[in-house]
């Protein structure tokens, strides 16, 4: 017969309460009767009553949007979402889709209010840097609605966590990459998004610091920003290497990789300029294997997916918060002899 958690209580000397509190990883219990409960709870081997929590989560619905960019990662996050809501539709959990432009604050802003006005058990964004929208996220939070970023981080925010990679860490391996790749001398070009994008500013900081302090006889000439747009991107790439002929290497901080790729292969380029980038989607992996991109850094896309979506499932399910603020996601360096 299953231990009860009332038999937990008395063996242990406390109220009820405390031991939901501790299975609930709930605040409000000092570190050594924690410590108790929890010791009693595993010589026990107490479960608790899932099936009996399923059926009660089965007559309502928890609504969760997930607001997404759309960026050239897209579908690799939506796939771990996917799969995290196989596993726990089953829950009454319900998920909505919204996805928006990588570079207007104002279409995302209206879809936040939009939301705040429907009965939402959570909400899961990928975040313009607007201060807009971190004041949106606040509003939502403070009604009690819990918030987790993912891809992109908003840390001002009052969101719950953020599930990501380690820009400013990745930004540094990609320096390290190319200072490698180009024996420590060259002109090198930096072709991001935008730079009120958070997520790009530190990937280019730090791969700015490792240039400067590691390798200094590497000169950064140009930072081009190309909004994400594809057109934008290939324009702006063909400029830049007819203007800096003598160009050595591009690193790439955001999407449209595949652009900068065309237009380096159509200029007889490839086998000139060294090529760093980010991510690892179908024409990523084509151009490494052309050998027009030397490097490319994966940053674990389905986990963005799966992993907010479990966070939220076990926080609304179980009133588990999340252990960290900051759920790293992998700097996983791929190259032409490792990549699927």
């Amino acid at each position: 017969m299953s231990v009860t958690i009332k038999e937990i209580a008395e063996i242990a000397g406390v109220h009820r309460s405390t031991v939901d509190k501790v299975l609930h990883n709930r605040e409000g219990v000092s570190d050594e009767v924690r410590e108790r409960v929890k010791n009693i709870i595993h010589e026990l081997g107490y479960e608790p009553n899932i099936i009996g929590k399923a059926l009660s989560y089965q007559k309502k619905t928890l609504l969760v949007p997930v607001l997404l960019l759309d960026f050239d990662t897209l579908e690799e996050m939506k796939a771990g979402i996917e799969e995290a809501y196989r596993e726990y539709k089953q829950f009454g959990l319900k998920i909505q889709y919204y996805i928006t432009s990588n570079s207007d604050p104002v279409e995302q802003l209206n879809i936040i209010n939009h939301l705040k006005k429907k009965k939402i058990s959570g909400l899961i964004i990928t975040p313009l840097n607007d201060i807009r929208i971190r004041n949106a996220i606040d509003e939502i939070v403070d009604e009690g609605i819990p918030v987790i970023t993912t891809n992109i981080d908003l840390p001002e925010s009052k969101r719950m966590c953020f599930v990501g990679q380690d820009m400013l860490k990745a930004g540094r391996v990609a320096g390290e990459l190319m200072g490698e790749i180009l024996n420590g001398h060259g002109k090198v070009a930096i072709i991001t998004d935008s730079k009120i994008q958070s997520f790009v500013q530190k990937r280019q900081e730090g791969f700015e610091k490792v240039i400067k302090n590691t390798y200094p006889n590497i000169e950064i000439v140009d930072v081009v920003e190309t909004y994400e747009q594809k057109l934008t991107t290939f324009q702006k790439t063909k400029s830049l290497l007819d203007k800096i002929e003598d160009l050595k290497g591009i690193y790439i901080t955001c999407g449209n990789v595949s652009e900068v790729g065309k237009v380096v292969r159509f200029m007889n380029k490839d086998k000139q300029v060294k090529i760093v980038s980010f991510d690892v989607y179908p024409e990523i992996v084509q151009l490494i294997k052309e050998d027009v991109i030397n490097f490319t850094i994966a940053q674990d896309l389905f986990s963005q997916g799966y992993k907010p979506l479990k966070i939220l499932f076990d926080y609304l399910y179980h009133e588990k918060k999340p252990e960290t603020e900051h759920i790293k996601t992998s700097i996983d360096i791929k190259i032409k002899g490792n990549i699927e």
